[in-house]
């Protein structure tokens, strides 16, 4: 028989909060905080743990990306896995990414991918034990649900796990973890300075490297601090989803309508500063998408409703446009305020990133809004406000903000004609 000492590969009670992580009984366990905490070598280890103490049981370890679990986590897993434990033929499957252990149990790897993607990967997973994601951040909510829904593997007296690791982020880890505190859910802070494995000098050299504010966040593990390249932070759509106000004011609407693939048509209406009715629909034909909305424009009697004309929604523009006050609105052309915007998009979201500031914004608790919001990234170019494309939201596996660009579109107040033609009955009246 083989005697392998695992704890001369990896020794938690070296580090008190990986050692606190490890004893976590809850289901979910985020152990997040700063860079230099342990926190991929605690996830690694925590599935390894698992897939010897239940033979048979099956896991999943990976990240969003594929290439960044190889770069980053992979190496690791390699160092703290005994080669004795599976180096035999056949039971590392390096092309179908997993490793079949001595006990029969089966450790997948890899990323899952986009949003599309992800769907595809999951449904597909066999019945699972744990799953750990390292870098959780940069997916989405419903990605981390639907991997808990595979973790439903029977086995004697076995321990479901669903392992996080993250930097801090305002999104919907802080609002499960730390804000609310979910049932069975834990939250384990991770920091260089409980770490004796880092170089003596490592939390010096990053306090000399980094602005106050990735400071607080990636050393001091702070969550609450304001990422500088969102565009709107994460605790001012919280307050907007919590705040109460009337339904008072002028009735405006705004209409992103889907282009292809995972797109959707978003319709949103508000009523003062209250959003009253959101509702999507997935990619249909435009006469189709014009008549929904006509019953809605009736609904809830707009005095005007917005619509993103650049491609398909100028075709749902036309259609409407003789029977209901709309106004085609081009994002990509120039700013009214050319000194400090980059074109309308940039100026419509600045002017909306204001409202939720001021606390001027009241919104239903709507998931997929929340999410699209919080997204939003945002850069200065010469001084003037760039918001992130679509595009380059897509390269981080984003979908795109159809729900936030709607709740944009909707805001632009009804008063602003600018150069914007408005129709009623094919009369232009602005």
């Amino acid at each position: 028989m083989v005697v392998i000492d695992l704890k001369a590969r990896y020794d938690p009670s070296k580090n008190k909060q990986q050692w606190l992580a490890h004893q976590v009984l809850e289901r979910f366990v985020l152990y997040g905080g700063a860079k230099g905490g342990g926190k991929t070598a605690f996830g690694l280890n925590e599935g390894i743990r698992l897939s010897l103490d239940y033979p048979g049981n099956r896991g999943f370890m990976g990240c969003r990306d594929g290439t960044d679990f190889k770069r980053n986590a992979f190496g690791q897993l390699l160092k703290f896995l005994p080669s004795e434990l599976y180096e035999s033929p056949g039971l590392h499957h390096k092309t179908d990414q997993y490793f079949r252990l001595r006990n029969g149990s089966l450790i997948y790897y890899g990323g899952i991918g986009s949003e599309a993607e992800a769907e595809r990967k999951i449904n597909n997973m066999p019945e699972l034990g744990w799953v750990f994601i390292d870098q959780a951040e940069e997916i989405s909510e419903h990605q981390f649900l639907k991997l808990d829904g595979q973790v439903r593997l029977v086995l004697p007296g076995i321990r479901y796990k669903v392992i996080l690791t993250a930097n801090p982020d305002p999104g919907w880890l802080r609002e499960r973890f730390i804000a609310n505190s979910y049932p069975d859910h834990r939250y384990i802070a991770a920091l260089p300075k409980d770490n004796p494995f880092l170089p003596p000098d490592y939390e010096e050299r990053l306090r000399e490297l980094y602005p106050a504010e990735m400071v607080r966040r990636l050393v001091e593990g702070d969550w609450d601090v304001p990422m500088t390249d969102v565009l709107i932070p994460y605790t001012d759509i919280r307050g907007a989803i919590e705040r109460q106000m009337p339904e008072k004011g002028e009735a405006v609407g705004g209409l992103d309508v889907a282009e292809f693939g995972e797109s959707k048509t978003v319709f949103i209406a508000r009523r003062g500063n209250k959003v009253v009715d959101i509702q999507s629909w997935a990619h249909m034909d435009t006469e189709f998408s014009a008549g929904v909305v006509a019953e809605l424009i009736r609904k809830h009697k707009l005095l005007c409703l917005n619509i993103d004309t650049i491609g398909k929604g100028g075709e749902v523009y036309v259609l409407l446009k003789n029977d209901f006050r709309v106004r085609a609105i081009n994002a990509s052309e120039k700013a009214v305020k050319e000194d400090r915007y980059i074109n309308q998009r940039a100026e419509h979201y600045g002017n909306l990133a204001r409202r939720f500031e001021m606390g001027e914004v009241s919104l239903p608790d709507n998931a997929q809004l929340a999410s699209q919001l919080a997204s939003l990234k945002k850069k200065y170019v010469k001084n003037r406000l760039q918001i992130e494309s679509k595009e380059l939201m897509r390269r981080r596996g984003l979908k795109s903000p159809d729900f936030a660009d709607a709740l944009m579109l909707a805001f632009i107040p009804y008063t602003v004609e600018r150069e914007i033609s408005i129709y009623r009955r094919g009369v232009r009246v602005a």
